[in-house]
């Protein structure tokens, strides 16, 4: 909570700060002092906020679950539709029923077939619980990160219409579906669920063995869309719409980066870099050079007032706001560091060193925390792996377009990944 609140406010503290602060001894003083009443308030919003989140109100989900008896309620699909190998997952918001319904939303493990949609509206009747843990996972903490409080397994469940969804994600949703079924006839597996990754930043397709070796090597970030993903889509729109002005090619880059966001499933990382992105893009419209730390911060501010418990619970979000300070503050030492350059900067080998020693340095209290371990071998497999990526995405574009004539290239690209990775997880202890 003392993480949500502060991050609440401490960018308007922190220009507060600034105006207030000359190169004197009395306005040194008032500069902590500002910067201290600040952080004070934001504690205190960010705590408010958080129990605000938390309260549980007339109809509430919450007082479902554990009641003995199996209920029935009309219910829309209102989430995108996470289909599994062996089952599928419906996050589903009351439509009606018995007793008008409930306020809050629903997870319901439902069998593998038949599938239904984003925007259906079904009949459910099962019993509503609270999640479990999974061994010393806090599967309840998780969900609470989506408003998700309940969960209903083997649900009965019959469909008895459609069009309750906003018709804006259900083209997103049609588009997002389209674009994978693509990529599944374009590559064979397990090429196809790394392309969907680094594509859609879908990982749910993408073998149990594969997945284990990249979270043993550290290096599962690199099928996670973020700051990258959102660079790329900035410079191929200032590429395509060179023939615009500057200010109309910062709205249309907004626009792209708003839904290549939601395309993407918005987590919480993609969502930190899509509103760096967009307000980078606000200070290009208006002339103004965006500084990197007031972007982070107000990403920061803005994800914890609309959800406080992402701050808390989402480990996503901790790890990609702490890299990022990382790369910001951290990543400058190396370049004046003389032993540094004699690191080879070959096939930019210096340069993805810097960054990876420097994003975890930050993010390290985290990955210790959640993972009770970390690499040694990350550097290493980092500085062979990510010169691969920008190639297997380009050509796993490009093979979207085209066909096979740049699937093959593609999948000699991901095969390099593969070994590399694997390799590294065999000699990990």
């Amino acid at each position: 909570m003392a993480i949500s609140g502060v991050l609440v406010v401490v960018w308007w503290g922190r220009r507060k700060a600034q105006l207030c602060f000359e190169p004197s001894p009395s306005s040194l003083g008032l500069f902590f002092r500002s910067v201290f009443s600040w952080c004070i308030i934001g504690f205190l919003v960010g705590v408010l906020r958080f129990w605000v989140s938390g309260v549980i109100v007339e109809g509430d989900v919450r007082l479902l679950n554990g009641i003995e008896g199996v209920r029935e309620f009309i219910v829309c699909v209102s989430e995108e539709v996470d289909v599994r190998s062996d089952k599928i997952k419906y996050i589903v918001s009351s439509y009606g029923g018995e007793a008008g319904g409930f306020g809050g939303k629903v997870l319901i493990n439902a069998s593998r077939y038949p599938v239904y949609e984003y925007g259906d509206v079904l009949k459910i009747r099962g019993e509503f619980k609270e999640p479990e843990m999974i061994d010393d996972f806090d599967y309840g903490k998780y969900l609470s990160r989506y408003g998700v409080y309940s969960v209903v397994d083997r649900a009965s469940i019959s469909k008895v219409g459609d069009g309750c969804g906003s018709k804006f994600f259900e083209w997103i949703y049609w588009f997002k579906d389209i674009v994978a079924r693509r990529i599944n006839e374009v590559f064979p597996e397990p090429y196809a669920s790394l392309e969907a990754g680094l594509l859609l930043g879908s990982r749910k397709g993408i073998p149990q063995d594969l997945t284990d070796a990249f979270n043993k090597v550290g290096v599962s970030h690199i099928v996670a869309i973020s700051g990258y993903n959102i660079t790329l889509v900035i410079a191929v729109v200032f590429g395509m719409f060179g023939f615009l002005g500057r200010k109309t090619r910062a709205i249309v880059a907004s626009v792209f980066v708003v839904l290549f966001v939601v395309l993407v499933g918005m987590g919480s990382s993609v969502v930190r870099a899509g509103i760096m992105g967009v307000v980078t893009m606000i200070g290009l419209y208006f002339g103004r050079r965006s500084l990197a730390i007031n972007s982070i911060l107000i990403s920061a501010v803005l994800m914890n007032l609309w959800n406080p418990r992402i701050a808390v619970y989402d480990v996503g979000f901790q790890l990609s706001f702490l890299a990022t300070l990382g790369l910001l503050y951290v990543s400058p030492y190396f370049e004046r560091w003389k032993f540094w350059r004699r690191v080879p900067a070959l096939f930019m080998i210096r340069e993805n060193l810097a960054l990876t020693l420097s994003a975890q340095t930050f993010a390290l209290p985290v990955i210790l925390k959640s993972f009770g371990r970390i690499s040694v071998l990350c550097p290493i497999v980092n500085i062979l792996i990510l010169p691969f990526v920008p190639f297997a995405m380009l050509l796993g574009f490009l093979a979207l377009v085209f066909g096979d004539v740049f699937a093959f290239p593609c999948c000699i690209v991901l095969d390099i990944i593969f070994f590399v990775v694997k390799v590294a997880a065999g000699l990990s202890p």
